[in-house]
C-alpha cells in the first residue's frame, strides 16, 4: 500500500501504527509481513494489548520478522521521525558488526530512492528480474537503520555487515532498559546528511524488523506510534 506525503499541509504523517489503529490479532493495516526462516511460522507481528495498552508485538525464533510499508516521503518537508518501542530481551554472545552476529531485537529500516543514473545497465536488468521483487522496493538506494543493540552503546554507528556502504545507528543498547516503553525522536534528514555527506532522495520504504535468523536465538519486542513530523519552516 502506497503512502503519499503530499496531501495538504499536515503537521504529522501517521503511518498506521498509532494506538487508535489497534485491531486485535491483526497485522497493522497498510503494512505487509514477511518472515524469512526455515519455518514460516517462527516469526510474527500483530496488534496485541500489553499491560492493557495497544502495541504491535514482533517476535522471532531463528527467523527474520519483517513488517514493511511502501511510502513516498520528502524528508525536507517531514524530516523528523518519532516512535515508541519496548524490548523484552537482548541476544547473547553476538557481535553485530559481523554477518554471523547481525541480529537485533528491533530495528527501524528506512530505504531511500535509488539514483538510477548511477546504476549500470546490468544492475538495472537484475533489479527488473529479481532484486526489486525480492527486497520489496526499488533496490540500490541508500538506507539508514535505527536499532536496539544487544551489546553496543547508544550513539554507535556501524557499517551494515552485508552492505558496508550502508549505515546502522544504535539508538538504544544493552539490557538496562528492557521491559520499558521508550520514546524517541530523530531528525532523519539530518542523520542522513551526517552519515553520507549528501542530500537524501525520497524515502520510499520503511521496515520494522525483529531479527534472529543468524544466531538462532529468540526475541520479543513491541512498537507503536511511528510518525513523521513536518518541518517548522515548511508552509
Amino acid at each position: 500500500m502506497l503512502f503519499a506525503a503530499t496531501a495538504g499541509a499536515r503537521d504529522v504523517l501517521d503511518l498506521g501504527l498509532s494506538r487508535d489503529d489497534f485491531i486485535a490479532g491483526e497485522v497493522p493495516r497498510g503494512w505487509s509481513l514477511r518472515r524469512w526462516s526455515p519455518s514460516a511460522w517462527s516469526g510474527d507481528a500483530r496488534w496485541v494489548k500489553v499491560d492493557g495498552e495497544a502495541a504491535v508485538r514482533l517476535s522471532s525464533k531463528g527467523a527474520l520478522t519483517f513488517l514493511e510499508k511502501t511510502v513516498d516521503i520528502d524528508l525536507r518537508r517531514y524530516p523528523r521521525v518519532r516512535w515508541q518501542w519496548r524490548v523484552e530481551n537482548i541476544l547473547e554472545n553476538t557481535d553485530e558488526r559481523t554477518k554471523e552476529g547481525d541480529d537485533h531485537p528491533i530495528r527501524l529500516f528506512f530505504v531511500f530512492e535509488p539514483d538510477e543514473d548511477k546504476q549500470s545497465l546490468w544492475f538495472r536488468v537484475k533489479r527488473f528480474l529479481y532484486l526489486d521483487l525480492r527486497h520489496g522496493h526499488p533496490f540500490g538506494g541508500r538506507f539508514i537503520e535505527y536499532l536496539w543493540s544487544s551489546h553496543l552503546a547508544a550513539g554507535t554507528v556501524i557499517d551494515d555487515p552485508g552492505k558496508p556502504w550502508q549505515k546502522l545507528m544504535v539508538i538504544e543498547g544493552g539490557a538496562r532498559r528492557l521491559g520499558q516503553w521508550l520514546s524517541y525522536e530523530r531528525n532523519l534528514y539530518a542523520d542522513f546528511k551526517a552519515l553520507y555527506q549528501e542530500e537524501p532522495r525520497r524515502l520510499i520504504f520503511i521496515g520494522i524488523l525483529n531479527d534472529t535468523d543468524q544466531t538462532g536465538q529468540q526475541a520479543t519486542s513491541y512498537v507503536r506510534d511511528l510518525r513523521f513530523l513536518r518541518a517548522a519552516d515548511v508552509p
